[in-house]
């Protein structure tokens, strides 16, 4: 169960202490202990640290600092010859007979050491005899903090039941996240267009692999930040009962590597080419979901001109695929009945196709998307448009469940 000193208030339910400002004294003693045993033993350091600090932390939160601070810390073996043949010779010695001492003599003659440096190499790759390699400098208390904070919620997350996130923005980075890793995920648009909702099994409501799949749902947690908006709230159960954890903006966690921004080089090649050659257009990288075929699309680009709005189509550009992805694709894309829908496919593979949505507009393409050919589709799309009312797709958020894997493939271009 987690100690209860890990909670602001524990009678008001499952609120995380987080380390903030008032704890970076002791975690900058914690980071000055570990860089001064840089090269000693690890019995050492751990002889150290059951010292104390000044200031005396929580030990709860020490105990997660420290668990977060070796995964900054290395260790390696240090030792006149390799431990292995060290024993190997001086348990050789032992075994023909004599007293501790005469044995030692002779396995130091063979092993061309001193006597000290044969009981050195004795055991120095157990892990207690080990040497610390330290942090990097550039590891603050305000970083370790952040880190500290984030294995604390991560660590909730791994005793959760049900997982829901609202996500406004890098939403489609969570659904490829969590299909990757193969979480229970169901995703549907949100109470307004631009927020979709994750609704994910926690690990402990599965029957096998827990942990492995507790880390897996942990792992959303730093990808949460690079959201425009977010918030998640997990059942959690801890032993005493299920309590709701709760993570928004705000919330002092370390966040993941920015995500990447193009799924390919060819996208990112075609929004480089696209800013260049058409200033007056903005190429919107994550346009709303889209319900389709009883599931969500992301298309890869909106485009939109700046100073006329309603001249706007989706784009999405098709490269290298399967057979069954390409086939399953178009289907989503017909099913979503997009009328103003750019499909740029990779010319040898879209010849005699019958299968492509109705009233696309398609670009082949070999290599590299022609900007100049998807302006004209753009153009002629508006052309069509002045017989008929312009139309997006519906995403008003009505519900539209749908799994994780069948949100967008991963044979991208």
């Amino acid at each position: 169960m987690l100690p209860k000193t890990l909670l602001s208030d524990p009678g008001k339910g499952l609120v995380p202490r987080y380390l903030d400002e008032r704890d970076h004294p002791w975690l900058r003693a914690l980071l000055d202990v570990y860089r001064a045993f840089d090269g000693r033993r690890r019995r050492e350091l751990d002889e150290r640290l059951r010292e104390g600090l000044l200031p005396e932390p929580p030990a709860p939160a020490l105990a997660r600092a420290v668990h977060v601070l070796e995964r900054f810390s290395g260790e390696r073996t240090v030792a006149p010859r390799p431990p292995r043949e060290a024993r190997a010779v001086l348990f050789g010695e032992a075994a023909g007979g004599g007293n501790r001492d005469a044995a030692i003599k002779r396995a130091a003659e063979r092993l061309e050491l001193s006597e000290e440096d044969v009981l050195d190499a004795l055991f120095a790759d157990i892990p207690a005899e080990r040497r610390l390699t330290a942090p990097a400098l550039s590891l603050d208390p305000t970083e370790l903090a952040l880190r500290t904070n984030l294995a604390l919620a991560q660590g909730l997350i791994a005793h959760a039941q049900l997982v829901r996130i609202e996500a406004v923005g890098n939403a489609r980075d969570l659904v490829r996240y969590a299909r990757l890793r193969g979480l229970l995920c169901v995703a549907r648009p949100g109470a307004d267009p631009d927020r979709l909702v994750l609704e994910l099994s926690g690990p402990l409501a599965l029957f096998r692999r827990t942990r492995v799949y507790g880390r897996a749902l942990a792992g959303l947690v730093p990808r949460l930040p690079w959201c425009r908006d977010f918030d998640l709230r997990a059942d959690v159960e801890l032993g005493d009962g299920r309590q709701t954890l709760r993570i928004q903006p705000g919330d002092p966690v370390f966040p993941s590597a920015e995500p990447k921004r193009f799924d390919s080089k060819l996208e990112e090649r075609f929004a480089a080419d696209f800013a260049k050659a058409a200033p007056d257009w903005e190429l919107i990288r994550e346009p709303r979901a889209v319900p389709a075929d009883g599931t969500l699309i992301f298309p890869d680009f909106l485009l939109q001109h700046r100073r006329d709005p309603a001249r706007r189509a989706y784009l999405e550009i098709v490269g290298f695929w399967t057979e069954a992805y390409l086939a399953t694709k178009l289907r989503r894309l017909t099913a979503a009945n997009l009328r103003n829908l750019i499909l740029c496919v990779d010319a040898t593979r879209a010849a005699g196709r019958t299968d492509l949505p109705a009233g696309a507009a398609v670009v082949p393409f070999r290599r590299r998307v022609d900007v100049a050919q998807v302006l004209e589709r753009i153009d002629r799309i508006g052309s069509e448009a002045q017989t008929r009312k312009p139309s997006l797709a519906k995403t008003d958020g009505s519900a539209c469940p749908t799994v994780t894997e069948a949100s967008r493939g991963r044979g991208r271009g």
